[in-house]
């Protein structure tokens, strides 16, 4: 059976490379983008499994990219995982609008992280 691949998008390199580390030993294979355009390509390209978004991020915050990406009949079935620091009512609504699955707060154990990796994927 195949690992079950995950797209990480954040403009910070040391979280990606935190949670491409804590992933990879959890059984996933890991995906990385720095910003939305290259999220919207990457997913369109490779199709992973799950997408784990952070939501502030400069030129295309996560929220256009979750919308964008919820637009494409290519990418749209992908379950997107929105991430952030900022959580209010405000931030929960507005992820859900542009079609986030989830929304998880920063920082994320790794096992949380892959448990609600698991529960998306396998809702697939």
């Amino acid at each position: 059976m195949s690992k079950p691949r995950v797209l990480i998008v954040d403009d910070e390199p040391g979280v990606v490379k935190m949670m491409e580390r804590a992933l990879d030993t959890e059984g996933f294979e890991v995906l990385s983008a720095y910003d939305g355009l290259a999220a919207l390509d990457i997913a369109e390209t490779d199709q992973p499994n799950a997408i784990v978004l952070d939501i502030m991020m400069p030129m295309m915050s996560g929220y256009e990219t979750c919308a964008q990406l919820k637009q494409n009949p290519n990418t749209q079935n992908i379950p997107v995982l929105c991430l952030t620091s900022a959580n209010s009512p405000e931030v929960r609504d507005k992820a859900r609008k542009a079609g986030a699955q989830a929304l998880l707060n920063k920082p994320i154990l790794p096992r949380e992280l892959a448990v609600q990796l698991q529960r998306y994927i396998g809702a697939q």
